[in-house]
């Protein structure tokens, strides 16, 4: 346990700005109605990222004494288009350059059409990595979308790289340029302090097909602030690491939310990678600590998109590897409920029964797994993989799953859209649409 005065008062220190940042985000504020608005805030976010700098951005144009209205890519019709003088998109990309699922509906209704935009001011932020081929691909069709319609563009599209510091810092200075005062009442940084308090290696390290290291194990991480019960959270959330370094990463919460707040932790699964010889910034900061000593800087950030899929229909659970933090939970939640579950998953194993499968084929001989398989490749290349795994499961998905069933799919967006394609086969294009639409399909890829 770390025992610095130093650390525990910081660690205070930050507890009380989380507080004051609870409470300020809890103030009522006038809200103003977006069919009426005319300057619009418009977020599509998959994780929640593009939300939190829309909701900033939304408190400082109306600092400046201008109603705006936040909201969600999906909703914003062309009515709302017409009616406003304004508007600021802040769009991430998911995917080879496709629209966040809150942003779905907007991207085939509103974007495939020409608008009319002559008469109005726009401003667009786009959220990416260059690690993708396609960096802010969605946000750059917005620009085009733009300026394909005429619109006076405040400033040029503003891109942000991984969330870096000096990008965000650009479109700051750029709602300053457009008369935008900076905010006199900034929200505190609700970054906590969280002790590590346990660490155990659930698989072995893997290989890549050339030898080379890619990944040194996959580890199960608890971790509880210092003092008290962490911050609530929903199912699908995610924990915000912030690294020494200044870089940002997120990891699934694998823990349910515990009514008994001295019995609750926040749980993640994070695979040590290792890339050309050197461990990857979020995920060696979290694997090099000791547990009971080392503390963490972090966060806890709401990821709707992942929230528990609506309705009680049966739920296919399809994952693999770290994503088994994104499955895990919603599985405790379906079946303390006694709905019908099921589950693929994949891992690079070495063998069969290693703790992180454990659990899984313990809930199956429970019977509260109704059916399990599993794809459990041994590096090189070549397979078995989750997508083989659902192909096989075949039309007994579809009778699984009916008219009113349920996915979640979590893991690397390979393995995602590989499954995705074999589920549209399955079930047909139209009962993915319409599962994404009103919510019965989540998928959190990365």
């Amino acid at each position: 346990m770390n025992t610095d005065p130093a650390a525990w008062a910081a660690a205070a220190l930050l507890l009380g700005a989380w507080l004051l940042f609870t409470a300020w985000m809890l103030r009522k504020r006038p809200q103003t109605p977006a069919d009426a608005a005319r300057t619009l805030v418009v977020h599509a976010s998959q994780t929640g990222q593009a939300t939190d700098i829309a909701e900033q951005t939304q408190i400082r144009i109306e600092a400046s004494g201008e109603p705006c209205a936040l909201i969600e890519a999906n909703q914003l019709t062309p009515a709302m288009i017409a009616q406003a003088e304004q508007l600021f998109f802040v769009a991430s990309t998911t995917g080879e350059g496709e629209a966040p699922d809150n942003a779905r509906r907007f991207a085939d209704k509103v974007l495939a059409e020409n608008a009319d935009l002559a008469a109005k001011q726009v401003a667009v932020l786009a959220l990416g990595d260059r690690r993708y081929p396609a960096f802010c691909g969605f946000g750059r069709s917005i620009d085009r979308w733009a300026r394909r319609g005429g619109a006076d563009m405040l400033f040029p599209l503003v891109e942000v790289d991984d969330l870096a510091r000096a990008d965000l810092a650009a479109w700051d200075a750029r709602l300053t340029g457009a008369g935008y005062p900076q905010r006199t009442d900034p929200p505190a940084d609700t970054a906590l302090l969280w002790r590590v308090t346990a660490l155990d290696r659930m698989a072995e390290p893997v290989r890549n097909p050339q030898g080379g290291l890619c990944s040194d194990g996959l580890y199960r991480i608890a971790l509880r602030p210092p003092e008290g019960p962490p911050p609530p959270w929903e199912i699908g959330d995610l924990f915000e690491l912030r690294t020494p370094d200044g870089h940002v990463r997120d990891y699934s919460i694998a823990s349910l939310p515990d009514a008994r707040p001295e019995a609750c932790e926040v749980v993640l699964f994070v695979r040590r990678v290792v890339d050309g010889g050197v461990v990857g910034h979020g995920s060696g900061h979290l694997t090099d600590a000791e547990a009971g000593a080392t503390s963490v800087m972090g966060r806890i950030r709401t990821h709707r998109s992942f929230h528990p899929p609506t309705g009680d229909g049966p739920l296919l659970a399809i994952g693999a590897g770290s994503g088994w933090a994104g499955l895990r939970p919603h599985l405790l939640l379906a079946m303390g409920r006694g709905q019908r579950c099921a589950l693929i998953f994949g891992e690079r194993a070495t063998e069969e029964h290693g703790p992180l499968l454990a659990e899984m084929r313990r809930w199956q001989v429970d019977g509260r797994l109704e059916r399990l398989g599993f794809a459990l490749s041994q590096g090189g290349g070549n397979g078995p993989y989750v997508q083989h795994v659902v192909a096989q499961w075949g039309d007994d998905i579809r009778a699984f799953l009916g008219g009113d069933g349920r996915i979640l799919l979590c893991g690397h967006m390979a393995m995602g859209d590989q499954c995705l394609n074999r589920l549209s086969g399955l079930l047909g294009q139209d009962w993915i649409d319409s599962a994404l639409e009103d919510g019965r399909l989540r998928r959190d890829f990365y």
